[in-house]
């Protein structure tokens, strides 16, 4: 009987440990997903309706909405702009940070440590420190528009990228390396060929992350594109229903929807391997 009232009490604490981390990560997940709920729900108000009613569903949902942001909004001249540059920062960021994690990680480079402790102090400094001279000397070079928000994003995305690939060719089968180059491989033949095709998990954290920074960005976009007023990127158009004395609200939600789709797309694809690059060895120090 002792041993029994022994093994109850043993046990009692872990299950209320256990349910007060359920309950912790419940709450998380709703501080997380109620913003984009509440988005959603209010991309089908009218201003009137979501002013007499600002956390309750739609009476009478309007559709609309969607189709106001489309055209009034110039969605579609928004999403064309995000989706060129995001898609030419993203493969440059990709292909240069491959090619800096593999030769951080398998080459002699001279200085390479203190190469990758620069590239670390880069995450610590914010992106607001930089964005004066920044402009300053991109606007005094007189450069394209799309160079404009290119050239930045590449600069900011790249550090990061190139260490989570190096970690990834660190934690990586010394073994296979050495294998194909017993097979006569030259080092870029052995990276397209070994390295590349186990590089997906790595690639798709790499990807999820710059993807996110390029497309959901606003403060630089407004920056580099305030000299014009026929370019603007999809987070620019969202906002143009914003005035300076009042929101319309159901369109610029509906408009935040539309931004937001092909992040949670995108995501939908590379989940799988993201999963894998998180717990594997693509953050490996």
């Amino acid at each position: 009987m002792n041993t029994n009232a022994g093994q109850y009490k043993f046990k009692h604490p872990d299950r209320k440990i256990k349910w007060i981390c359920r309950i912790f990560t419940y709450l998380l997940v709703m501080i997380s997903v109620y913003p984009v709920i509440f988005v959603v729900i209010t991309s089908f108000k009218s201003d009137e309706e979501f002013y007499k009613n600002i956390w309750g569903f739609a009476a009478n949902p309007q559709f609309s909405n969607y189709w106001t942001a489309w055209t009034a909004g110039h969605i579609g001249g928004g999403l064309l702009t995000s989706a060129i540059v995001t898609v030419i920062s993203l493969l440059i960021i990709l292909v240069a940070g491959t090619l800096g994690g593999y030769a951080l990680a398998r080459l002699k480079v001279p200085f390479g440590k203190i190469i990758l402790l620069l590239l670390i102090i880069t995450f610590m400094l914010p992106s607001e420190a930089v964005i004066m001279p920044l402009y300053l000397m991109l606007s005094k070079l007189k450069l394209n528009s799309y160079v404009m928000l290119i050239l930045p994003y590449i600069g900011w995305n790249i550090p990061m990228t190139i260490t989570i690939m190096r970690n990834f060719f660190l934690s990586m089968p010394q073994e296979l390396i050495e294998a194909s180059r017993i097979d006569g491989c030259s080092e870029l033949k052995s990276l397209l060929q070994i390295s590349i095709p186990l590089m997906k998990p790595a690639i798709s954290v790499s990807a999820i992350f710059a993807f996110v920074g390029i497309w959901g960005d606003l403060f630089w976009a407004q920056i580099a594109l305030s000299t014009t007023s026929s370019l603007k990127t999809l987070t620019m158009s969202a906002l143009s229903f914003q005035g300076q004395y009042n929101t319309s609200w159901g369109p610029m939600s509906a408009a935040i929807c539309i931004t937001i789709i092909p992040l949670i797309v995108f995501f939908l694809f590379v989940q799988k391997y993201f999963v894998q690059g998180i717990t594997g060895g693509a953050v490996k120090g």
